[in-house]
């Protein structure tokens, strides 16, 4: 598959001399007949080399390849955990490892940097006999597009994971760049583009160790208007390198044949090397959709730029990465056959850092009856409770409707239940009228429940005492706090006509 190490490889090079920078990055593949061959990658991989390029792929990819992955299936609108044993397959792989070599984290990381690199990503599915997926390779070459039967083809040299041939769309996953070339067809490197812009160094670090050795500028010069023969050179020459070292620092120089010395007035300090580099980081960051503070280029940032840069870059940058890595892996499944299933990151794992607002979050969704408790419980890898996979609702909460205007309080429906001591809660509960009728002010609140405990209280002393006043007065009492509740919740409560309710079941 052409795997290697870049340091390595890169320190043979220097030491053979005889690879010029840029062209280190290589491969040896394996013929199926048994011969080698030394195939060079193509020259968009020295990216790689450049800190810039190489801080801002990994400012995308590291986050991205952090995010939990799942396969859903949408039935009848709603979204649901897939139940079919393919796609449970795939998501097992995308969430676990890849193949043998290769995590699913590891793999995410090199599609999102080799499609920026090389303009797009291929790697491979391998299915076992009965045609589940098993395993994801990772394509180290670019396979030629063709067109079988109205459908993509991809012809391919060969790898040492991957056999020559051609593969059909089922068992190919494209990513590609952002930039499309003329056709629509291939993605455009987004190194070759940021190279050719900013005429970027690819081992920019080379050019800085050459002028601190002073090997990229000079002190000075010796001028004359003389002619000098060799033997003049020479013996200038021999001057020159007998005032090197310490022992000869400052030791005087005459030179004859006219020579004079003049300074070069070219300094480190005139080179701007410091700024070029922030320059070329800049552009970079601009070619990437990555905000500097992500590379940790602090320059221009403050407090509030920062906090903004983070949100613009979940929001315009690995949202849209998001998006084109979930369709690339979704199409296995719809070239399966699977047309309600899809592959979906979940960007919730960019905030897991934030303990705060996480917990913020999981609680305006649970007073809004987005999530139950237990839900929150699974996000956080914790067990269940019974009564938390309740929905809790506010009873304050009025409805309007939208043909009259007025303000209608809503009913909950029968499977709801639950409750919260809060005034929050779900579903309908006997509210202690032995009819089964129920006290519109009060169905399917925690009132309900208090209600029905007093209306039960009540009924026993009413069937051991009889109707009295001291009865009446018992009643009275008993009721009182919930006719502050619900004077507070601003209902209206009839505490007389209760008590005849209650009397008369």
């Amino acid at each position: 598959m052409g795997r290697f190490s870049n340091s390595v490889m890169r320190a043979l090079a220097r030491a053979a001399d005889m690879f010029t920078p840029g062209a280190w990055d290589f491969y040896t593949y394996t013929h199926p007949d048994g011969t080698t061959e030394t195939i060079e990658r193509e020259p968009a991989a020295n990216a790689y080399y450049s800190n810039a390029f190489r801080a801002c792929l990994l400012a995308k990819a590291r986050p991205l390849a952090a995010l939990p992955i799942h396969v859903y299936e949408r039935r009848d609108g709603v979204r649901l955990e897939t139940t079919h044993r393919f796609s449970k397959r795939l998501a097992t792989l995308l969430r676990t490892r890849w193949n043998p070599f290769m995590t699913a984290s590891e793999g995410v990381r090199w599609v999102m940097m080799t499609k920026d690199v090389r303009g797009e990503a291929f790697c491979r599915v391998e299915f076992d006999g009965s045609g589940m997926p098993v395993a994801i390779w990772p394509l180290a070459g670019k396979p030629d597009v063709e067109v079988a039967n109205g459908r993509a083809a991809f012809r391919y040299q060969g790898d040492k994971f991957t056999k020559a041939g051609v593969y059909l769309q089922d068992e190919i996953v494209w990513v590609k760049s952002p930039v499309l070339d003329s056709d629509c067809l291939h993605g455009v490197s987004l190194a070759i583009l940021a190279a050719n812009e900013l005429n970027l160094s690819i081992d920019l670090e080379d050019f800085y160790q050459n002028v601190v050795n002073g090997d990229a500028t000079f002190a000075g010069w010796l001028e004359t208007d003389q002619k000098l023969q060799q033997q003049d050179v020479d013996n200038v020459k021999q001057q020159l390198s007998d005032g090197g070292g310490v022992v000869n620092a400052g030791k005087v120089r005459v030179f004859d044949k006219g020579l004079s010395y003049k300074t070069n007035g070219q300094s480190m300090v005139d080179m701007s090397l410091v700024e070029q580099e922030r320059w070329i980081l800049q552009q970079t960051c601009r070619t990437l959709s990555v905000p500097p503070q992500e590379v940790f280029d602090l320059s221009n940032a403050t407090y509030s730029n920062i906090e903004q840069g983070a949100i613009n870059f979940a929001n315009k940058t690995l949202v849209p990465e998001c998006k084109a890595l979930e369709e690339a892996f979704s199409g296995i499944l719809w070239a399966a056959g699977y047309a309600s299933d899809y592959v979906q990151l979940d960007m919730n794992g960019l905030l897991r850092g934030s303990y705060k607002e996480r917990m913020d979050g999981y609680r305006i969704a649970i007073y809004a009856g987005i999530y139950c408790p237990n839900d929150v419980l699974a996000k956080e890898d914790m067990p269940p409770y019974e009564g938390g996979q309740y929905h809790l609702r506010s009873t304050a909460y009025l409805a309007i409707d939208p043909e009259t205007g007025e303000a209608v309080r809503q009913e909950p429906g029968p499977s709801m239940g639950g409750g919260n001591p809060g005034g929050s809660g779900e579903g309908e509960r006997d509210d202690g009228h032995g009819d089964g009728t129920e006290d519109p002010d009060a169905r399917g609140t925690a009132l309900a429940v208090i209600h029905a405990d007093m209306a039960e209280r009540i009924r026993d002393r009413y069937e051991s005492a009889g109707d009295t006043e001291r009865f009446r007065e018992f009643a009275r009492k008993v009721l009182a706090p919930l006719s502050a509740a619900y004077e507070v919740d601003g209902i209206e409560y009839d505490m007389a006509s209760d008590i005849e309710e209650i009397i008369n079941g």
